[in-house]
């Protein structure tokens, strides 16, 4: 019985998001075609790239050539005498095609394995946001006036358009992100909570005992909500077709979210920088992309490390500022000034800090998130933003909204440790294979 061979047809198209030069650029760096051959070849409407490979082969040379930036196939054919294909591989070609005496790229399997392994390890993906401050002003005001208009019920609208609107305009690898809620489950979400909220509000006015006994329940169900609003999230966002996921338990949730702030409430504010540390852990660890898990590479000392040195400019600060008061009786404003701007910058330092720490911290298979936000330039950025606001009666919101979200994704990067595209079709394959999960009766987010 004999065996399927493979070829490598390129279909006669760029892939989009890569330009015609920076093609050929990397056609002639990786796999040593002549610039002449490599335009040659760009501008072929559809011809066989590499032909007769075995399976492994060609998707490895596939997988390179579409890394470059060419649309590519992979088509098999029966060798005459062989037997029919196993079931689930149907057959591109069934008999041998008119072939060119030679293959138009001439690379062998361990030339495409060589390009694979020894480039990928060493790439750094950037995040990319492709939105302005103009289109989203567009949506912003509609969904203002909209949500106005009908009383807040459109605002489960809102969000979906909202969160579309950023998700798509984020990319990586030319590939943008998807937002797939339904408004409706979100809607019922709030609309329990806005009910519940109500009854508690006129209980706690009439039978004030009554009141504080659904406060506390409310404490009591906030780690369910929380589970519940992060597993919506994730299971509704998207990359490549894959949806991301949450699967902590109410348990853990309770343990994090009520649990150790209440005792750290009787330690001073001690146990503060652990609270947030588990709380992320909580969180990074229980989300998923497809059917991997994240992990979560801090420990509480980074944590209190992020807090202690925080503390430095606090007390500096805060040391002008009654020094000031004190001194100059007669110019309030000074100190007023001065904690002003110690306001911001520890707002700029805690931020920047934060979310270099969760992003350096967390990992995905064998890739690692990268961040490196600086403190003074974010400073900037808010106390720019801050002043187009006060001087346009908040009118240049979704302008600051976009630019501060702009400047974040510009200092995230993901690190490669292997091939990117390999990993997406491997959780793609696991998707596929064991089916949409059925949502559950509570489907629904809360707005958290």
């Amino acid at each position: 019985m004999e065996d399927l061979t493979y070829n490598i047809v390129y279909k006669g198209r760029i892939l989009d998001g890569h330009d015609f030069d920076g093609v050929r650029s990397r056609l002639v760096e990786a796999f040593s075609l002549s610039p002449e051959k490599a335009e040659q070849l760009l501008n072929s409407k559809r011809v066989i790239i590499k032909k007769n490979l075995d399976q492994a082969a060609a998707k490895k040379l596939g997988m390179a050539l579409k890394k470059a930036g060419l649309d590519v196939v992979m088509t098999q054919f029966i060798i005459p005498g062989s037997g029919m294909p196993s079931q689930g591989e149907p057959v591109a070609e069934k008999a041998p095609v008119p072939q060119p005496e030679e293959p138009v790229l001439k690379v062998s399997e361990p030339e495409a394995h060589k390009t694979m392994e020894e480039k990928a390890p060493n790439e750094t993906l950037p995040f990319e946001f492709h939105g302005t401050g103009g289109e989203y002003f567009k949506i912003w005001i509609v969904n203002t006036i909209l949500s106005i208009i009908t009383l807040g019920i459109y605002s489960a609208w809102a969000k979906v358009r909202r969160k579309q609107y950023f998700y798509g305009n984020t990319r990586l690898q030319s590939s943008s992100f998807e937002y797939l809620a339904d408004p409706v489950n979100i809607l019922k979400g709030r609309a329990i909570v806005f009910v519940f909220f109500l009854i508690y509000s006129v209980l706690s006015k009439i039978f004030p005992l009554v009141g504080g006994l659904m406060g506390l329940l409310f404490v009591l169900i906030l780690p369910w909500l929380v589970v519940r609003s992060l597993a919506f999230n994730a299971r509704n966002s998207a990359y490549r077709n894959i949806c991301f996921g949450f699967d902590g338990s109410v348990k853990e949730a309770f343990k994090v979210f009520v649990l150790w702030p209440f005792l750290a409430v009787f330690t001073l504010g001690i146990l503060f920088p652990y609270v947030l540390f588990r709380q992320k852990k909580f969180v990074v660890e229980n989300s998923s992309y497809g059917r991997t898990n994240f992990r979560f590479k801090a420990g509480p000392k980074d944590f209190y490390t992020l807090i202690l040195k925080g503390l430095v400019p606090i007390v500096i600060g805060l040391a002008l500022v009654v020094g000031t008061f004190f001194l100059l009786r007669f110019a309030p404003f000074v100190s007023g000034l001065i904690g002003m701007v110690l306001y911001f910058y520890l707002f700029a330092y805690f931020s920047v800090k934060y979310t270099n720490l969760m992003f350096n911290s967390i990992e995905l298979s064998t890739h690692h998130f990268k961040a490196d936000l600086n403190t003074w330039e974010y400073l900037v950025l808010i106390s720019t933003n801050t002043l187009g606001m006060v001087f346009t009666l908040g009118i240049f919101y979704p302008w600051a909204h976009v630019r501060t979200l702009s400047y974040k994704l510009d200092h995230l990067k993901l690190a490669l440790q292997g091939d990117l595209n390999d990993f997406i079709a491997q959780r793609q394959k696991q998707v596929s294979a064991l089916g949409d999960e059925a949502s559950d009766f509570f489907d629904f987010d809360i707005g958290l």
